[in-house]
């Protein structure tokens, strides 16, 4: 293990820790391509040396600093240029070699090796450019032995030379190909291993997450159902105490009590909601828009909403496939904001809601005429625990779960509001509309 990452670190550096796995891969294979063809170069350097030869060390030297400067861009994270420069160097190199000593010594099939390192660091991710280097060590071969130039001078060597340098050219060619075969497949080796070991991971947090959720629903709906129960006792108590003979002053205390625990109830719903649109999933059925906004109005009544004019323009037939749950919770809400921030200092307040469908969707208008909303809160209103107005009592979940549960049914929502003037809720909801 400490092998593998000296080595890593080796051919990478330290920016080889902060890539992906993909990027690695071809980046640690550049490196690996690079280290292989300076020990090669170096390799035939000290064979020509030490066969008498001293035509072809300064080529070779040139080559193998072309091999350290493709390693050492590599390590700095210039992967592209560590390629470009690898690719280029290795076969102009092979190519002047090949021009000048005899066919015989099979030199050429050195490009057989440079067309496979294109192929394996260029192939997916660089397709046009793989093809490019893959044909280039072609042209270059073709021009050193079937068509003669005559570029360079072709040198002259005894035979027992030229077939050492065949067997030494096939070996190091074989020895080559298996090698960048071998990378390969070593680095997809502990790639699908990671890959497997991730999905073993994740398919054990999922379903650590699949308890969790139950338990998290069991207990949203147990510490729902402890709390609201001793907040409807005393809400009762509240009200028998209400109707005996008290003093006025007592009286009102008792109502602000009552409103506390209204309050209290509402933040705890909001919670149920909230949990509820999370982990539930979307189940969509036919909906009558007009019956289930009467629903939802019907839901809001309490003294003193009857001074509010409801306009509601929304044909009788105008149906809309959808989850109904979550769009009565969206609903309920606004048209609760609605009433809550109603205008008392005015006579005319309403409430308009208007639908508008098309084929593709529908959009629904939620407008008042209420207290409106501060431009600057505009672009917080949807946020959690966000309250634009801080004298009317909310928990701040309310937007916050609206948008939320549009998200669910792939529905979204804008506002458009002036402060003292009223505010206008638009709903997309993409929709098989029909008209019944």
């Amino acid at each position: 293990m400490s092998s593998h990452f000296s080595f890593r670190k080796l051919l990478l550096g330290e920016k080889g820790s902060h890539l992906g796995y993909s990027a690695y891969k071809l980046a640690m294979l550049t490196g690996q391509l690079s280290l292989l063809t300076f020990l090669m170069t170096t390799g035939y350097i000290l064979f020509d040396l030490y066969s008498g030869f001293y035509h072809s060390w300064l080529i070779l030297s040139i080559a193998a600093l072309m091999a350290c400067g493709s390693m050492i861009l590599n390590r700095l994270g210039y992967y592209f240029p560590a390629k470009l420069t690898l690719g280029i160097s290795t076969n102009l190199t092979i190519f002047f070699f090949s021009s000048v000593e005899p066919t015989e010594t099979g030199l050429s099939f050195l490009f057989i090796v440079c067309a496979l390192g294109a192929m394996a660091t260029l192939g997916i991710e660089q397709p046009k450019l793989a093809i490019l280097f893959i044909l280039l060590p072609l042209v270059l071969f073709i021009f050193s032995s079937a068509i003669d130039l005559e570029l360079f001078k072709r040198n002259t060597f005894d035979d027992e030379y030229v077939r050492i340098s065949m067997i030494i050219n096939f070996l190091a060619t074989f020895v080559a190909a298996t090698l960048i075969f071998y990378f390969l497949l070593n680095l997809n080796y502990h790639s699908e291993k990671a890959l497997r070991e991730n999905e073993k991971n994740l398919h054990k947090k999922n379903e650590e997450l699949v308890k969790v959720n139950k338990e998290l629903d069991r207990f949203v709906y147990s510490a729902s159902h402890d709390l609201r129960s001793p907040i409807s006792s005393v809400r009762g108590l509240i009200s028998l105490v209400k109707l005996t003979a008290i003093p006025a002053e007592t009286k009102t205390y008792m109502d602000l009590m009552d409103h506390k625990l209204m309050s209290l109830n509402k933040f705890i719903e909001d919670i149920v909601l909230y949990s509820r649109n999370t982990r539930i999933t979307v189940k969509t059925e036919t909906i009558n828009l007009k019956e289930l906004i009467d629903e939802c109005l019907m839901s809001l009544q309490y003294p003193g909403t009857d001074k509010i004019h409801i306009q509601l323009e929304i044909p009788e037939a105008l149906t809309l496939v959808s989850d109904p749950t979550r769009l009565r919770v969206v609903l309920t809400n606004l048209l609760s904001n609605a009433f809550k921030y109603a205008n008392p200092t005015i006579d005319n307040s309403y409430i308009k809601i208007t639908a508008h469908p098309t084929p593709a969707q529908l959009e629904l208008s939620i407008q008042d005429n209420g207290i409106g909303i501060h431009e600057e809160y505009l672009p917080m209103i949807f946020d959690m625990f966000f309250q634009a107005n801080d004298k009317v009592e909310g928990s701040g979940l309310g937007l916050y779960i609206v948008k939320e549960t549009l998200e669910k049914i792939q529905g979204t929502i804008r506002v458009e509001s002036k402060y003292a003037a009223g505010t206008t809720f638009v709903i997309t909801l993409p929709n098989a509309i029909s008209e019944m």
